[in-house]
């Protein structure tokens, strides 16, 4: 069989060959009798070109698309992607002919997605001075424990990336339902807006055991141990959350705007609807240690020791030595006192659809999820009808 060029690469080819066995490019039957090069069909315009560069390049074939004269008269366009043949390159540029999309969208990173996810959604950017909502202030959480998407583009993020971070175990449960809302809405925007090719959070999952299934309640000897040495630091903190039942970082990350000290009201929550912005009203035992911690100068009621600011881990290993300290040896953890908050209002008598209210849990039937609605005054009672002190 007679041998001929190939055009592109200059290699040795049959004189029937469709593609070039070196380089992919392809080939027509028949040649120019003008040029000797392979006659090849001129595609459409506005349809894109595929320009080979110049250079030793790994990816050398170029898809231009939206390609314009400036009022410069210089030719602008997008850049698709490269690849390293021209059959690869040509089947992008058919693939996206077929639906047409702004390139720039696939290089928007995920926190760029995320501030405009964000104002679409709350109406305000991320800076806008002011009070924030539990919501906001969850958001903004949840995507602060998400480090590694945030210089990744939204569209090359993948499952694999999303599960690696809902299964870290030092994050609370709640936390890494914060997470896994958080790339629920971010990719329902997405898929809206054509920024992402699938909704890869539909298939990731949380591993991490529910904290709220486990837990040991304080005893009544090691709560009285706690009033004994209420004086020592931190063991406020382990009282206020014995007798109010927020989860750690509710209570932590509660803005201080939502903690009414004439009112004596805390207002707040996470996880779920029953859970989120509840109310629940400030006990009179823990009310003076409510007002010490109470300081501007720091945004969490818990997470300072009143000359700094701390972080949860830090504020775990203050939770641990206060115990030690009042003599309590049970490994007890922060969600333990939420547990205690429960069982001293069953002991006080407390009524269930009063004390799923203030827990933020979801009632066991139609009446206690929906009918039942209780007011402030009757929560304060449920909330004093406990017992406090040495």
């Amino acid at each position: 069989m007679p041998l001929t060029q190939c055009p592109e690469c200059a290699g040795k080819i049959g004189s029937r060959a469709f593609l070039c066995p070196h380089c992919g490019f392809p080939l027509l039957p028949a040649a120019s009798k003008y040029t000797g090069r392979q006659s090849r069909k001129r595609r459409p315009n506005g349809s894109g070109t595929v320009v080979k560069m110049s250079g030793r390049r790994k990816n050398p074939y170029q898809v231009r698309v939206n390609t314009h004269i400036n009022e410069d008269g210089y030719p602008v366009y997008d850049v698709l992607a490269s690849y390293p043949d021209r059959v690869s390159a040509e089947i992008a540029l058919a693939e996206y002919n077929k639906a047409p999309y702004n390139p720039q969208d696939r290089k928007k990173l995920f926190s760029e997605v995320f501030a405009s996810w964000y104002l679409w959604k709350y109406k305000e950017p991320i800076t806008a001075a002011g009070k924030k909502t539990s919501s906001q202030y969850c958001t903004v959480s949840a995507y602060r424990k998400c480090p590694t998407l945030h210089n990744m583009p939204m569209w090359d993020i993948r499952a694999v990336d999303l599960q690696a971070l809902l299964d870290n175990q030092e994050l609370s449960h709640a936390m890494l339902e914060h997470m896994r809302n958080l790339f629920r809405q971010m990719y329902k925007y997405a898929i809206q807006f054509e920024l992402v090719p699938k909704d890869y959070s539909q298939y990731v999952t949380i591993s991490k055991a529910d904290d709220d299934v486990h837990g040991v309640p304080f005893t009544p000897d090691e709560l009285r141990a706690l009033w004994a040495h209420r004086e020592i630091p931190f063991v406020d903190t382990v009282l206020i959350y014995c007798y109010s039942g927020f989860r750690i970082n509710e209570l932590a990350g509660m803005p201080l705007d939502d903690i009414d000290l004439i009112g004596r009201t805390f207002t707040g929550g996470l996880k779920n609807r029953y859970s989120r912005n509840r109310t629940v009203p400030i006990h009179s035992a823990i009310y003076d240690m409510v007002c010490r911690r109470y300081n501007r100068q720091f945004p969490s009621l818990i997470y300072h020791t009143a000359t700094d600011s701390i972080t949860e881990p830090r504020y775990r290993e203050y939770f641990n030595s206060a115990l030690l300290s009042c003599g309590i040896t049970t490994g007890h953890t922060p969600h333990d006192c939420r547990h205690t908050f429960n069982v001293l209002l069953d002991r006080a008598g407390v009524e269930r659809t009063v004390r799923y209210k203030l827990m933020g849990h979801k009632g066991q039937d139609i009446n206690e999820n929906v009918y039942t609605h209780k007011d402030l005054d009757q929560l304060r009672a449920a909330v004093e009808a406990i017992k406090a002190g040495a």
